[in-house]
């Protein structure tokens, strides 16, 4: 799945065409494939996440996900599992003719609704707002002022409690279509979450710079936390998607290590 900083960013991806607007007019989204630096006919991703101990030590798989892409470059699904196989959370996405998504819906290991999102478009195709529901279908939170960049994928928005006060609102930062940061800020305008990615010259992530901020709930204080993580890659297959991806801390230790099998078109 895309490197994404805020839960909003990672499924609201670009613009919807509306159907009063010539489809000839709205140009093609741009595809989850080339927002995921993945070359090729892909079809699906399989990533196996392993935890490296202190010592350096490999553990056992401890996290599996699966996404899926539909014939023209789009996730149609991702299935985050535990290291046994069983099912965390199953995401759904829905497209339009023109690939931008109109809907999303996470389901949990038995089948239960846990939450959904919708999204609308205005008459010229721009988007207009976005409506997240929890798992009793109640909606929990929407979106407006939501722009996007010229390949769709939206730099930023709003959200709102359904009473209409502000909760939240948050920036995206790409290079060309490559996610590189952002931030999120609560009601008042703090920064509440920030990070900033480097990429190689592959446009793979080799660096992530983050700091969050949490507030004590007895003190009412501020904690702010600074991680840097950076990235090394070991192999990759013919079509050049890397297979092996180790995570290291500030002190120069691995920390995770990522193998990934990606299937293409036959």
């Amino acid at each position: 799945m895309r490197i994404s900083t805020l839960a909003f960013a990672a499924i609201l991806l670009i613009a919807s065409c509306n159907e009063k607007k010539s489809e000839s007019t709205i140009p093609k989204a741009i595809s989850d494939l080339a927002g995921e630096n993945l070359k090729g006919d892909v079809t699906q991703v399989e990533s196996d996440t392993y935890l490296v101990d202190s010592t350096g030590k490999v553990g056992p798989l401890d996290e599996k996900s699966i996404e899926k892409f539909d014939s023209s470059g789009y996730s149609i699904s991702y299935v985050n599992m535990n290291g046994k196989d069983s099912i965390k959370a199953k995401s759904k996405f829905e497209h339009n003719a023109n690939g931008f998504m109109t809907s999303m819906e996470t389901l949990g290991n038995n089948g239960e609704k846990k939450s959904a999102m919708t999204i609308d478009y205005d008459s010229s195709g721009k988007y207009d707002l976005a409506k997240s529901f929890d798992s009793t279908g109640k909606m929990d939170v929407y979106y407006s002022n939501i722009t996007a960049n010229k390949w769709g994928q939206v730099i930023g928005a709003k959200g709102y409690h359904p009473d209409s006060t502000l909760k939240m609102s948050f920036t995206n930062d790409f290079d060309s279509v490559y996610y590189v940061g952002g931030d999120s800020k609560d009601s008042v305008g703090k920064t509440t979450y920030s990070s900033k990615i480097k990429l190689n010259d592959k446009r793979d992530i080799v660096k992530l710079d983050e700091t969050t901020v949490t507030v004590d709930p007895k003190t009412k204080k501020d904690s702010t936390k600074n991680a840097v993580t950076t990235f090394t890659y070991e192999t990759w297959d013919p079509h050049g998607n890397w297979i092996q991806q180790t995570s290291i801390n500030e002190k120069g230790k691995p920390t995770k290590i990522v193998k990934r099998v990606v299937t293409y078109k036959q």
